[in-house]
């Protein structure tokens, strides 16, 4: 099996994450475990894209943004 692309040692509380991203983040988790990694770099800059207009509009606190972009994408 090769390599994960996701930190699961990172924590986000996601009871506060809009339903577009929790459909993002399983996605991503589904494409992981397959390790289907050109589909997954494309849903994650689905995700950053996203999560990034949530912060705009203060539905998510850029601390969570940060944290989906380190545990998703490794930055």
């Amino acid at each position: 099996m090769g390599k994960k692309m996701i930190d699961k040692t990172i924590k986000i509380d996601l009871t506060k994450m809009p339903k577009s991203i929790l459909e993002e983040i399983k996605e991503l988790e589904r494409l992981n475990d397959i390790e289907d990694w050109f589909s997954y770099d494309l849903k994650f800059y689905e995700l950053e894209s996203n999560s990034k207009g949530y912060v705009i509009r203060k539905q998510i606190s850029e601390s969570d943004y940060k944290k989906l972009m380190i545990k998703y994408g490794g930055y």
